[in-house]
């Protein structure tokens, strides 16, 4: 039974992927690698979901002469730092509601990211964010030896909660953050930014046991008890 509930952070709650992603491009561009975003899916592996020393990696991987790529990943953060300054920050539309049912009917909330503590604590102030989640049930990069898909993030998550990963319920925006859900029995929902057919089936080839679209389109109460019933009837 589903007794703690567990957050990525960035894309998942808070979309902030269009200053990740124009980041990834300006910082490309500088070492001679113009990107589209449709080239974006096709040429960088790990476009969705980080983690962004893979990204500079795989740009460099394509430049037209060798560069460093941890310059590379410094350009990327510092266009990051400029788009997040016009970015509006604030929860996906219908994510409130959600936290606000799981509040109150006492599931144990948690956070799972990749993001520094730096970027994460600005994203939950200022989305408000911050008000729904313990600041001790909020695991960021430092707190884990093994990035994601690793299943580091959610092993943590989980202990911190008080419950067992197979008691655990993932929402993830990202293939690698599910993957590595799934690894340790955990029930998975993929909350995607893009449209897109192939980052669906991505998210669903990773074990994803639901996809949504948005928040909005979540019953919390219905989809809780049937991920419930369903978690019974696979285990009977």
């Amino acid at each position: 039974m589903i007794k703690a509930v567990a957050f990525d952070l960035e894309g998942t709650m808070v979309n902030v992927e269009a200053a990740h992603h124009n980041a990834h491009i300006a910082a490309a561009s500088i070492v001679g690698v113009k990107l589209t975003m449709e080239d974006c899916f096709q040429k960088i592996p790990h476009f969705i979901g980080g983690p962004d020393e893979d990204i500079a990696k795989e740009i460099a991987a394509l430049a037209p002469s060798p560069v460093d790529w941890k310059l590379i990943l410094e350009l990327d953060k510092s266009h990051y730092e400029k788009f997040l300054e016009k970015s509006k920050i604030v929860a996906r539309s219908g994510l409130v509601e959600v936290l606000e049912w799981l509040k109150r009917n006492d599931y144990k909330m948690t956070v799972g990211s990749l993001t520094t503590e730096k970027y994460a604590k600005m994203l939950m102030e200022s989305s408000g964010l911050d008000k729904y989640f313990d600041p001790r049930l909020v695991v960021l990069r430092d707190d884990v030896k093994q990035l994601k898909p690793s299943p580091d993030v959610w092993d943590e998550t989980a202990e911190r909660a008080g419950v067992n990963t197979t008691e655990q319920l993932v929402f993830e925006d990202s293939p690698r953050g599910i993957l590595g859900a799934v690894t340790v029995g955990c029930l998975t929902i993929g909350m995607p930014i893009y449209n897109r057919p192939d980052t669906v089936n991505a998210l669903v080839e990773a074990g994803a046991h639901r996809v949504f679209m948005n928040w909005d389109e979540i019953n919390t109460p219905a989809l809780i008890k049937n991920l419930n019933e369903e978690s019974a009837q696979s285990r009977a």
